[in-house]
């Protein structure tokens, strides 16, 4: 992804096997962290804010990689993790829910809404 910055189909690409690995495995996180991929996944954020694909890849990227490892957050929101995902939300509606989940699990504040909460009755008749 460092190498070919410039094209967005490459950062997408990227973000989204590196997300991959880093689901659910703290181990594979750690590594992805050490070796740079969160910065490079913030690069890209950086490279191309306009691409949606690029943005909701990279926010879930960084999702997956503290979510189970909130040892890595404070070192992702020092690389300005926060203001780009905050700028992803706000450009592409399409960023919206991993936007969130990445701001929530990175210990930022993010308002949540309750679009459903039972107590207007039953949902059939």
């Amino acid at each position: 992804m460092t190498r070919h910055l410039a094209s967005p189909q490459v950062c997408e690409q990227s973000c989204a096997a590196l997300c991959v690995l880093a689901l659910r495995k703290p181990e594979n996180s750690r590594i992805i962290v050490e070796g740079g991929g969160a910065l490079a996944a913030l690069e890209a954020m950086k490279a191309h804010p306009k691409e949606a694909g690029v943005q909701k890849q990279a926010c879930m990227l960084i999702r997956n990689l503290v979510a189970r490892s909130q040892a890595f957050s404070q070192l992702i929101l020092d690389l300005g993790a926060e203001a780009l995902i905050v700028q992803a939300r706000a450009a592409h509606q399409d960023c919206e829910d991993v936007a969130k989940a990445a701001l929530r699990d990175l210990g930022c504040h993010v308002e949540l809404r309750e679009l459903w909460t039972g107590q207007k009755g039953n949902l059939a008749p």
